[in-house]
């Protein structure tokens, strides 16, 4: 088939682009924080919480558009050149957790992929990030809008930041109603996460929100 015979070769320039957007990321977090840190000195704190909401805002909506483009390749992700269709479990939540794991070690920022119906239980929530959920899924709760709050974890004062996140068209195909996935997909979703809880869902459904801790001082590794 035509529209996958070029598919390795688009996946190799979205990976290229993918990682060309992080590391202009992880050498500007930085400079950024600095700058926060510094006006914080003048006892500036609006400017500090702007510097750093900005920061975590950027870097959520760039994991939201890496996941978005592995929600809609996933036909030509999992097809080869002949046209043979198999699913090979790199969703865009699977990508997103391994992006996330390969870019702490790198920044010291922590992001994290959560929900209150969990597919992946690593994926859970923390106290912090339970009663921001909760928050979302009031009625009157601004839709799109973060959560941030200064606090202190593990003795290190820390920014922590989590914006919901809602169901596109494309994440249907892994967490729509269940009669609705395919077979395979099926299959291999009740033999890795048995304890599944996140199907059922229509298009504009919060699905959960995407959390960050930042460093309030900039403390990045070498």
């Amino acid at each position: 088939m035509p529209l996958f015979r070029n598919n390795r070769a688009v996946m190799v320039k979205t990976s290229i682009i993918i990682t060309l957007a992080i590391l202009l990321l992880v050498q500007t977090l930085p400079v950024a924080l600095s700058r926060a840190e510094t006006n914080s000195r003048g006892s500036d704190t609006v400017a500090m919480n702007d510097a750093l909401y900005n920061l975590a805002d950027k870097l959520v909506e760039l994991l939201e558009s890496m996941r978005y483009v592995m929600a809609v390749n996933q036909p030509l992700i999992n097809t080869s050149s002949d046209g043979h269709y198999e699913f090979k479990g790199l969703t865009p939540a699977v990508f997103g957790t391994k992006v996330c794991s390969d870019f702490y070690p790198r920044t010291g920022i922590k992001m994290k992929q959560t929900s209150r119906r969990v597919r992946n239980p690593n994926n859970a929530p923390d106290k912090w990030e339970e009663r921001s959920l909760e928050m979302f899924e009031v009625l009157n709760y601004p839709k799109g809008t973060a959560h941030t709050e200064f606090t202190v974890l593990n003795g290190e004062e820390v920014y922590r930041f989590i914006k919901p996140i809602y169901i596109s068209k494309p994440c249907l195909r892994c967490h729509g109603e269940r009669d609705d996935i395919r077979a395979d997909l099926l299959e291999y979703l009740d033999t890795y996460y048995p304890h599944d809880t996140s199907t059922g869902y229509k298009v504009g459904d919060l699905r959960g929100g995407i959390s960050l801790v930042i460093p309030v001082h900039g403390q990045f590794p070498e």
